[in-house]
């Protein structure tokens, strides 16, 4: 394993400086902290866990990093031997926010309901009317009322309310931020819709092309795209411990090193067990029409994938100069030549297999459906063996108890008829 930088001289291409506008956490902050307890438990259940957006550390050096390997006409990141791109359900289990089955994005008003922000910011009339500020070619509200306004519900205990105001207050100025310290429309619609995660991804993609090739402020949800990158970077050995620069750590990285599962994302979650493990079998027996050119999934990329991306790496160059892998690289696998007629006559092979299959599969579901309904009569002729018997011995056993009560009587020296069938009335009948 070699862990010293090795560059080489290969041509790169040009890199940007790029700087990352987060202003306004140091007061959200301070209003995040204020929710403990129970009440922070209620927060995550209505809005997520955009609470961690206001804490989370965000290292510029990595994110300009990042930026550097922005491959434009794919709209991912691709690096040496691999690719990266967020996704929706990336980043809906980052939030802890599912996205909704509708329209995914919001259409903003030109007129907006003030009646409905209202309600939605537990705010009256009046505050709304009074403080609806116009700024730009937007309407919302400024950061500096809402703040006054959270802390005022904080200090009277009105929890509900602070939480709508510090959500919506975290939408505006964190997760979707447009104008300085202003809360806009755009980001109200989005919080009262309750459906944001498609939008943060487009904004993510659209805040990063539009600035590649220059440079300059990216504005996005910048807590949310460090965290998806650094969920697929590795969590122990040189990569951690090294004292390389960022992007020296990062060239040294192979698609062998990358986590392309985050934790918790392979796990699914639901309610309704026997659903899950219908949708887990489904997704075992998807195969193609001619049944062969699906094998069992795995996280390896085939050998074409591979040669593609390097090809693109070589038409495009990469940022920085190639080094050493950081960690110790699996061997590689030599790739036997195999005749093309030898391949033909395999892929035939197999297709007259599988077709095999197919036409012995309806023989074994009826054959399984026999033994089904084969084990089931035998289930019933067992049963009602069992009732035959029980039956016979219930009957046998109240002979008996009268044959042995007509014993007794007789032995007596003096027999009272009378009595004695009075007594054999009072004898249980046989079950029927």
């Amino acid at each position: 394993m070699a862990n010293n930088v090795t560059a080489t001289r290969e041509a790169t291409r040009r890199t940007h400086t790029y700087s990352f506008h987060r202003e306004g956490l140091i007061q959200l902050g301070q209003l995040g902290g204020l929710i403990t307890g129970h009440n922070k438990t209620v927060f995550t259940e209505n809005y997520g866990n955009i609470l961690t957006l206001l804490d989370s550390h965000v290292d510029e050096w990595g994110l300009s990093t990042l930026l550097q390997f922005y491959d434009p006409d794919l709209r991912c990141f691709t690096f040496s031997g691999y690719q990266l791109a967020p996704t929706l359900e990336e980043y809906s289990h980052f939030l802890n926010i599912k996205v909704q089955h509708k329209v995914p994005f919001v259409c903003v008003p030109e007129k907006p309901d003030l009646d409905n922000i209202a309600n939605a910011l537990y705010l009256s009339i009046e505050d709304v009317l009074g403080n609806w500020k116009k700024n730009g070619n937007t309407h919302g509200f400024y950061m500096s009322f809402l703040v006054e306004k959270a802390q005022e519900l904080a200090n009277k205990k009105m929890w509900e309310a602070f939480n709508a105001l510090l959500a919506v207050l975290i939408y505006g100025i964190v997760m979707f931020p447009n104008i300085h310290k202003f809360v806009d429309l755009a980001a109200i619609c989005l919080f009262v819709d309750k459906n944001p995660v498609p939008t943060l991804l487009a904004d993510t993609y659209y805040s990063v092309h539009s600035r590649y090739g220059k440079g300059g402020a990216i504005r996005n949800c910048l807590p949310l795209l460090y965290t998806w990158f650094k969920s697929h970077l590795p969590t122990s050995g040189p990569f951690v411990t090294s004292t390389q620069k960022w992007h020296q750590r990062i060239m040294g990285l192979t698609g062998n090193d990358i986590v392309w599962c985050p934790t918790g994302m392979d796990v699914e979650k639901g309610t309704d067990l026997k659903g899950l493990e219908k949708v887990v079998s489904a997704w075992n027996d998807i195969h193609t029409s001619n049944q062969i050119s699906l094998g069992e999934k795995n996280a390896v990329a085939k050998q074409a994938y591979t040669d593609w991306v390097e090809n693109r790496v070589k038409d495009r160059l990469l940022p920085f100069p190639k080094v050493n892998p950081l960690y110790e690289q699996p061997p590689k696998i030599p790739i036997a030549t195999v005749p093309a007629e030898k391949c033909t006559q395999v892929d035939m092979e197999n297709t007259q297999l599988h077709k095999r299959r197919s036409d012995v599969r309806p023989k074994h579901c009826l054959m399984d459906q026999k033994r089904v309904e084969l084990t089931h009569e035998a289930k019933v002729l067992k049963e009602g063996s069992l009732r035959v018997q029980k039956r016979a011995r219930t009957e046998k056993g109240v002979v008996l108890e009268k044959i042995i009560a007509r014993s007794a009587f007789r032995r007596k020296k003096r027999v009272d008829w009378y009595q004695f069938r009075k007594f054999l009335e009072k004898c249980p009948p046989p079950p029927p």
